[in-house]
């Protein structure tokens, strides 16, 4: 398992060439392909983890604020420097109960000549089911904060990864 300085969100609209299926048969699924613009934010609250962003830059927006990875995961095993956030996406799965938020997070090493190397690139992917201690059963609306978190959670966070726990995606106790 495993907060947000204004950048670029990500936003996703499909798009497919012309002629890109087959129409070799009817009981066949097509595949759905979702490509992702950048987009600057219209209203940064927005990039707050409450509102399951996907983004570009910043800071991480913790889809589970509290279970971060450690310190050491978050730190490229070439050069020993800790690993830049680059990306995330949101990629909700609502037909598997367990995983109904899902957000994937890339990370790549300041160390450009390390990034071949084994430990220089990092994907962390982090779902939590519908019913959680972190979200309300339904959608925030625009401008709502995160739950902040309690003394006990921001304390596990920073034990965790002292580096990114007060990020600022929101939800830390101060």
């Amino acid at each position: 398992r495993w907060l947000g300085r204004a950048g670029c969100q990500a936003t996703f609209s499909p798009r497919m060439p012309s002629g890109y299926y087959s129409d070799s048969s009817d009981d066949e699924e097509e595949p759905t392909v979702m490509l992702g613009f950048a987009a600057d934010v219209s209203e940064p609250s927005l990039l707050a983890r409450n509102h399951f962003p996907s983004k570009l830059g910043g800071a991480p927006a913790w889809l589970d604020p509290v279970n971060l990875p450690t310190e050491r995961q978050l730190r490229c095993s070439a050069s020993g420097e800790p690993l830049r956030f680059v990306a995330q996406v949101y990629a909700a799965a609502s037909d598997e109960p367990h995983a109904f938020h899902r957000s994937i997070l890339l990370f790549l090493s300041p160390h450009g000549p390390s990034l071949s190397r084994p430990g220089a690139v990092r994907a962390f992917r982090c779902q939590l089911p519908r019913d959680n201690s972190h979200y309300p059963h339904e959608p925030p609306e625009e401008g709502d904060a995160p739950r902040a978190l309690t003394l006990a959670e921001a304390r596990l966070a920073s034990a965790r990864c002292p580096l990114w726990a007060n990020s600022g995606g929101g939800g830390g106790s101060g």
